[in-house]
């Protein structure tokens, strides 16, 4: 059941308010913040919030949240890098096919084909075009890039040798252009030249910070139905990632913003990087004044009207980061592919997408029969009948549901991990140990680490609440018994 609690600020006859699934919007730092999103004249609808609310260190609004604005768009309303994703792979492997080598030997191999590390000022060097970048394996062309930012996955599965049925295995069929805005674009003047320059490289891997590559095994089933639907049966291989957005999303949500995301030593560059796109063109001189207000002196949550030229501009800049982060996906696939039978050339694997989807996004919908932009803050999109996917930790199992037809008063929004409620319960001693571990392989010192499994009470919190809410209804759980970070 949805929790709607009045919380809201007078503009003109109407009260904002917002809708809580399963978690408390009134906690001092939560409300100064809300208080000014409800500020906003071109909110649509109340703000809905989810079980795993909390504000993330430098971000201008909390995680979980999910917002519609009426003819603008917010950029801070959203992440800094729109487009961050998360999939699950299926594969034709058991439990029982797994040596003690395989993890070390698969993440190994996940690696191949990396292109050669660059510093701080040889990236630099790469931007001015005095050094250019050796085209590895999974690495894109100049017209590979094209047509992978205007077509998304549908490109994606050219360039990587995959059918074209696994697109209905991604949000939106992996592409967000309409043939018309295809078109007119310009790429030029939507991207800067650090995705040109280095949006072309080592696509498919980045599991660093909280993004994660993990080999899980099918555990419980609740709905033996759909679980056979999508391939799946106990014991079964299944590979689960949090990662996907790129480079390009990371330009797209800097250059377009001023953000608390980066550091001083990053905001320093950046600021001359945008000098350099947003203001130094005849479009730039002529829109001079908005492209400083909106990219270098913006509001906190500034909005920008979609029917302005800028307005349309950062749209499509937008599109280009969900398409070129559908595609990152598909590279993905490809290294996973690649590394299983490299790792088992034996059992010659199949390996295909349960599902693939991004969780910070602006994107439009229609909302009471009209278009709205609806801002997702690591929240994933639900889709009647398409699988949905929750996150536990990698000590934990994590969750496969199916997609219900929810009420629009959710924005079809749900949570994409249960991180805060897991430490939560573990913190209050809600939690018990369980005989199962998780080996983790890093990059860096210490290269393993086993952890003991945590029960599952945090998890079921926020999948019970998403049920309650009509957004989705289990169908499996799944358990990691490897991870990697790096």
């Amino acid at each position: 059941m949805i929790n709607q609690i009045a919380n809201g600020v007078n503009n003109g006859a109407r009260s904002e308010k917002i809708r809580a699934i399963g978690c408390d919007p009134n906690e001092p730092r939560l409300q100064e913040i809300f208080t000014k999103i409800l500020e906003l004249k071109s909110l649509a609808s109340p703000i809905v919030c989810l079980p795993d609310l909390y504000i993330k260190a430098r971000t201008e609004a909390p995680a979980s949240i999910a917002t519609a604005t009426k003819e603008t768009i917010v950029p801070t309303l959203s992440a800094p890098s729109l487009g961050c994703s998360m999939g699950v792979i299926k594969t034709s492997l058991k439990r029982s096919d797994f040596g003690p080598d395989f993890a070390k030997n698969f993440f190994t191999n996940m690696q191949d084909e990396l292109g050669k590390y660059y510093d701080f000022w040889e990236n630099i060097t790469v931007w001015l075009g005095f050094k250019v970048r050796e085209l590895k394996k999974y690495d894109l062309t100049e017209d590979d890039f094209e047509k992978i930012i205007r077509r998304g996955a549908k490109a994606a599965i050219k360039r990587y040798s995959f059918p074209d049925e696994i697109l209905n295995n991604i949000e939106w069929g992996g592409s967000v252009y309409t043939e018309e805005e295809l078109k007119k674009l310009d790429l030029k003047k939507i991207l800067p030249r650090s995705s040109f320059t280095n949006g072309r490289h080592d696509l498919g891997y980045g599991f660093k910070g909280n993004h994660f590559l993990e080999i899980h095994a099918v555990e419980d089933i609740f709905d033996a139905e759909t679980a056979r639907k999508w391939g799946l049966e106990k014991d079964q291989i299944v590979i689960f990632y949090h990662g996907g957005g790129g480079m390009v999303p990371y330009h797209v949500g800097r250059y377009y913003a001023n953000r608390l995301k980066n550091n001083f030593k990053q905001k320093f560059f950046l600021r001359i990087g945008k000098v350099f796109f947003h203001l130094l063109s005849f479009d730039g001189i002529r829109n001079f004044k908005t492209r400083l207000r909106y990219y270098f002196f913006p509001d906190k949550f500034q909005e920008i009207d979609v029917s302005s030229e800028e307005g349309r501009r950062y749209l499509l800049a937008i599109k280009a980061s969900l398409n070129y982060s559908y595609a990152f996906n598909i590279a993905i696939l490809a290294r996973v592919r690649d590394a299983i039978n490299k790792t088992l050339p034996e059992k010659k694997a199949n390996v295909a997408p349960i599902w693939a989807l991004v969780h910070n996004s602006i994107i439009k919908e229609r909302l009471n029969g009209e278009e709205v932009f609806i801002h997702r803050h690591t929240l994933n999109r639900v889709e009647a009948g398409k699988p949905a996917i929750l996150s536990g930790f990698n000590n934990t199992i994590s969750y496969m549901s199916i997609g219900l037809s929810a009420p629009q008063e959710t924005l079809w929004s749900a949570e994409h991990g249960a991180g805060e409620n897991i430490k939560r319960f573990k913190n209050e001693g809600k939690t018990r140990e369980l005989n199962f571990e998780t080996t983790i392989i890093k990059t860096k010192p210490p290269y393993y680490v086993k952890v003991k499994h945590s029960s599952e009470e945090g998890v079921d919190y926020v999948m019970n609440n998403l049920e309650n809410a009509g957004l989705m209804k289990r169908v499996l759980s799944i358990r990691p018994f490897a991870s990697f970070k790096g």
